[in-house]
């Protein structure tokens, strides 16, 4: 475990949010990990931007650090706490818990489509197709 460090880190990106939850914990990516049960080639590839983050991956995430998809997605800190300390939840995620499990995998799709095509637009050049996700 290293120790925290002394300066703010950017949450502009998914990939800058794992980084900065990553530090905050005082980990490595190895020592992270072994903990989700991830190998640190594949975290690695999403800490960095290189491939979109799986649900898989944010499930485990959310669970391991305590918080929630909107931020890691997002970027958005929850404020919306009701009096006795849960969560209120974004509307996108009632909608999603609505849909079955094969119009959420056809949402995702969707969504790593779009994402790719703003990337290649932002950087000008094609991003790769993203790897497939490790079991595990």
């Amino acid at each position: 475990m290293r120790k925290k460090p002394d300066i703010e880190l950017p949450e502009n990106t998914v990939a800058d949010r794992l980084l900065k939850l990553r530090v905050m914990a005082g980990l490595t990516q190895e020592e992270l990990c072994d903990r989700i049960g991830y190998t640190s080639n594949y975290y690695g590839q999403a800490e960095r931007g290189a491939i979109p983050l799986s649900r898989k991956l944010a499930e485990k995430l959310r669970a391991f650090y305590h918080t929630t998809y909107e931020y890691l997605y997002f970027g958005v800190h929850n404020n919306r706490v009701s009096e006795d300390g849960e969560y209120k939840r974004h509307p996108v995620f009632d909608f999603l818990e609505s849909c079955t499990g094969e119009e959420r995998d056809i949402l995702y799709e969707i969504a790593k489509s779009v994402i790719r095509n703003v990337r290649d637009y932002k950087t000008g050049e094609p991003v790769e197709a993203d790897a497939e996700e490790e079991n595990r």
